[in-house]
Parts: structure tokens; sequence; C-alpha cells
């Protein structure tokens, strides 16, 4: 329904490294990005972004292809609705169609967008006479005008409709606000209110700043402190960490993330200097929230509150995370305050000193204020290190949990054999099994002498008409090559190219892949360097690429005369069993290798 010219004038506007670059942190390779895959779990970058061919590819998972795909695949969008989102963000105004688009005001995209204007809602409210209340709290808590503007904070009226009428202006249906969260069916009668009302409301945001729900803050000591977005199918509380996208650059410069509880607690910490800190959205951290870190940064520390119910809040978090391989530490405050109370009451020196103070696993699981009990005491020590057994048992890697167990060693009389034997039965108990050794992935096969032509082609169009007159179609057996070949080398059109990016998401997944492949591997970097002359020098070049194609032509050859032997051998036994002495001597005399040796002779 959107026309093909306008798909690809989107996507010569979009800059495929900024879009996915908003979600996965890359880091420059040459011509080329590099980071972790978004699709798959993985330690070594093996995702590519390649801005030259508009496209990305990971060569650990295969999810392969162009801007709008990366949409699609990552965002759970439908095409329109990548189409339409990435139009948006590069100022293109998609033509009519002249029919009705099932996707328009439905999904994701339209969700995002009742969110935007939800937020611009509560924002003008928050400058509005109706805003006082919000902004003296704000003026209480030290939060400065150009915080209230970093963190897009607004007000929720004290109106039962106040969000209802104003998105309903705007053409909202009340069943897509009521998707979003933002308002709730009355239990008598008929019609919706406002989920928020007299609220301070603080935006939520994923890793690509946009808004997919929001936390409101009682302004009445008589409400719940705090109302959050239900989860919805943009929010799932467990999947996002707040101010991730505003942290995102100093965790990866500072290889360090800092985790707490609260909005406030993470607002006044960047208030503060820490840029790296972000907060968990009502739950305790989970495993997907640890996992999303571990794309930024390998060390991650977490601050609890230092009453009792966060120590043990903290325990069972580190409990369950204990698995996700990354350096964990944790603090906890002195003086019975949380981060924000501690960093306006003690300033910035002595919340980076309290940082630096910051305990590893081990040592938080064995202090007094955890375990209850006096570690001085060596009898009371050995009951800590039974208690940490459990614990211990439950880290499938085998290596870090040995570590684990010769700290705990350490610092008790129990001795690291003991502890191993005690861990060992309790995950026998438990029926636990060690995780896999990581082991490198399959080498691929080495490219075919199609793939090989193919890749010369499309990167090189000088070459595509030459390849295209000497390599027949039939001579491709693998059917998505050929589709690829068909449509890329042989359809006489454009090369693809950054100006003229193919729309891949049109072909099935299949294609997307092994195109993507194709335009991300890389076997002439020697070649593409010669351009910046780092290289060979252009005759050096075309010299590779001759040999190359020759070399691959003749391998095609080789490959056809073989098949082409073995369909005369068939077919010359099947005239044998049939007793048809004129067709042997027609084949004989037909078959192409048999005239070439003929020939020859």
């Amino acid at each position: 329904m959107i026309p093909e010219e306008a798909v690809a004038d989107v996507l010569r506007r979009t800059d495929i490294v900024q879009l996915i670059g908003a979600y996965v942190p890359l880091k420059a390779a040459g011509r080329t990005f590099k980071g972790l895959c978004p699709f798959h779990t993985e330690k070594t970058p093996s995702f590519v972004v390649n801005p030259e061919r508009q496209i990305f590819h990971c060569f650990g998972c295969g999810e392969g292809g162009d801007a709008i795909a990366f949409l699609v695949k990552h965002e759970r969008l439908t095409f329109p609705e990548a189409v339409r989102f990435l139009a948006q963000q590069a100022g293109v105004a998609l033509p009519a169609t002249g029919r009705s688009d099932p996707d328009q005001g439905q999904g994701r995209l339209a969700l995002l967008e009742i969110h935007r204007e939800a937020l611009a809602h509560f924002r003008e409210n928050l400058r509005g006479s109706e805003g006082a209340p919000a902004r003296e709290y704000l003026a209480g808590r030290g939060l400065t005008a150009e915080l209230v503007d970093r963190f897009q904070l607004g007000y929720a009226l004290a109106r039962w409709d106040g969000l209802l009428r104003a998105l309903k202006k705007r053409g909202q249906p009340d069943k897509l606000i009521e998707t979003a969260g933002l308002i709730v069916p009355r239990q008598t009668g008929t019609g919706h209110y406002d989920r928020f009302r007299h609220r301070l409301m603080i935006p939520i945001w994923d890793v690509a700043s946009h808004v997919i729900g929001f936390g409101g803050r009682a302004l009445e000591a008589q409400e719940v402190k705090y109302l959050n977005s239900p989860e919805t199918p943009l929010y799932r509380k467990g999947t996002h960490l707040y101010g991730l996208n505003l942290a995102a650059r100093a965790v990866r410069e500072r290889n360090m993330a800092i985790v707490v509880e609260g909005y406030f607690d993470a607002i006044m910490l960047h208030a503060h200097g820490f840029e790296h800190a972000v907060a968990t959205l009502g739950t305790a951290l989970t495993a997907e929230q640890a996992r999303l870190l571990g794309r930024y940064t390998s060390r991650v520390t977490l601050l609890f509150d230092p009453d009792p119910a966060g120590i043990g809040a903290a325990r069972r978090n580190l409990e369950h995370l204990i698995n996700v391989d990354l350096d964990w530490r944790v603090v906890v405050l002195p003086g019975g305050l949380d981060p924000d109370a501690f960093v306006r009451a003690n300033g910035a020196a002595a919340f980076a000193a309290a940082l630096e103070a910051a305990q590893d696993l081990v040592t938080f699981f064995l202090d007094q204020r955890v375990s209850g009990l006096d570690m001085a005491d060596p009898v009371q020590q050995a009951r800590a290190a039974d208690a940490l057994v459990e614990v211990l048992a439950g880290i499938d890697n085998p290596i870090r949990r040995e570590g684990y167990v010769h700290k705990v060693a350490q610092r008790t009389p129990i001795t690291g054999r003991a502890l191993l034997e005690a861990v060992a039965r309790q995950r026998a108990k438990a029926g636990r099994q060690d995780a896999a050794p990581e082991t490198a992935a399959p080498a691929a096969s080495p490219p075919t002498a199609e793939e090989h032509l193919i890749y010369i082609a499309l990167t090189y169009p000088e070459w595509r008409e030459r390849i295209a007159s000497a390599l027949g179609m039939e001579e491709i057996r693998d059917p998505v090559l050929r589709r690829i070949y068909a449509d890329f080398v042989q359809s006489g059109g454009a090369p693809a190219s950054a100006d003229h990016p193919p729309a891949l998401s049109g072909y099935p997944p299949e294609i997307q892949r092994r195109l993507s492949w194709l335009w991300a591997w890389d076997p002439w970097s020697r070649a593409a360097a010669a351009a910046e002359g780092q290289g060979l020098t252009p005759q050096e070049v075309e010299e590779l690429l001759t040999r190359t194609v020759e070399d691959c032509l003749a391998r095609v050859g080789r490959a056809r005369a073989v098949t082409e032997r073995h369909a005369l051998r068939q077919a010359l036994e099947n005239a044998g069993r049939r007793g048809d002495p004129d067709e042997v001597l027609r084949l004989l005399g037909e078959h192409p290798s048999v005239k070439r040796g003929r020939n020859a002779g």
C-alpha cells in the first residue's frame, strides 16, 4: 500500500547507524560499525552495521536486513508502521494510498504517538497555573528547571478526565487510550477516567528515548505514593530501566552502571554528576534488565535502601542475578539514607567515596547486616558460610562458582574443599547441571564460487555486466542465491548503494539474511583500503578482481562439467537398460562434454 518509490526515499533519508545506535552501542570498525547483537546473547560483537549499504547483519545468529527490517524485528512493528516511523523521523511526507490502511491507528506506532501526546499534555500542565503544587514539590526536592526539562517531568491535572479530553480532541479513540494504560474503564456505567490525577508525572523511556509509560508521584500524603503505568504492548517493567537512554553514553564511557530503586534517586544522582545511574521500575532487578546492561558495561553497582527490608530485597535480588555474568558490586549507604537523600545531604564527594567502598558479592553476603551473624566469631562465620552454600550452588558456570567458593574460604574458617563438596551435594540434591562451556561459533563454510561472483557484482558495479553474461542462471544451484542474482545482478537496474538502498523488507527473511551477509562480508578489505591509498593500487585491485572472477568462473565451469557427466552417465545407463543403441549414439554425439573432447582431439 506504500509505493516502492516512497519506501526507497525513506530508506535513502535514514541514517541506519544513528537508528540502530539508539538501541545498540556501536563502535566504528573500519568502514562499518560493530556491537553486541540485540537478537541473541553474545559476549564478542558479531553484529555489523554497514552505512554504505544501509544494512545490518549478525554473523552469529544470521539476522540481517535494512532499517525497516530492524524495526520490524526489534520493535515488533509491522512493515507499514516501520515505514511511517522512519518517515516521521526523516521528515518525509508519505503519499496517500487511497486505500484504508489496516495498521493505521493500531499497533505500537499508534501507542507511541499517544504517549508522545500525553507527555506534551503533562508538560504543558506543569507550566500552567494548575501546575503550581507540582512545581512547589519539585523545588522542595531541589530540582532545577534544567533537570525538569532534561527528565521531561510533567503534571496530571486534578480532574477525572483532563488527559482523556485532551487526547480525544486530537482524535484518539477511547479503546486505544485504554490500551496505552492511560485511562481506566468506569466500574459503574460507561466511559473512562484518567489513571493519573493530581500527580507529578515522570515519563518512562525505552533505550531509543521513546516514551512507553509513566510513573506518577502523589502530591497528597493520603494517596498511594507511586502509581505506575500497567504493562502494555509497549511497556513491560521487567525489560526496561528508567533513565538508561540518558545514561547509556556515561555507562559506556565509565564501564559501570549504578542501579538504584527510585526515579528521584536516579534523577538526583544525575544532577550531582553520576550520569551513569539508572533505576529499576518498581521491581527487583531482573535477569533481562541485567542482560540489557551487559550490552553497555561489564560492571554494575547496586544501591539498596539501608533498612532491613532493603537489605533483604538486595539479598533476594542477587541470589537470582548471580548467574548473569557481570561484575556485581553492592553499596549500602550509611546513615539510613536512600541515594537521593544521601547525595543531597552529603554531596557528590561522599557518594563517590561510598561507591569506592562497594562490596563484592561474597563480602556483601557475609556482611553482618545481611547474615545477621557476628562475623568476628569464627563459629558464626562458619554458619554464615553454610548459609551461602545454597546461593553458591545456584551458580551454573563451574569456573565462576569455584572462584566464589575460594573467596568465601578466604574469609571464613571453612576450607575451600569442604565448601566445594557441600556445594556439589546441594547441586546434586537440586538436580542442577553445569552450564555448557562456551564454544566458538562453528566456522562458516568457505564461500562458494557463486557467492564470490555475486559479491563482486554487488560491490563493484563495473563487473556486473561481465559476470551476468558469463554466469548462467541455471548454474546457480542455491535457490536463495539465484533469486538475489536475478534481482540484483541480472536485472540491469541501478546497483544498490547508500543513495539507492534496496527495500530488503519486501523480500522473504531468507533473502534478507543472505543479501545482508553478502553486503556485510568483507573479503576484500585490502582492496577497499586501496581507495584511501592504504593498500593495493587501483591497477592491483583490478588484477586481483580479474584473477578472482576468472578462477570462480572456472570453478563454476568444472562443477557444470561434473554435473553434465553425471547426467550423461545416468542417461546412458537408462538407454542401455532399455536396449536403445540409437539413443546411446545420440547422447554420445550431442553431449557437451563429449563434443568438447572431440573438438580438442
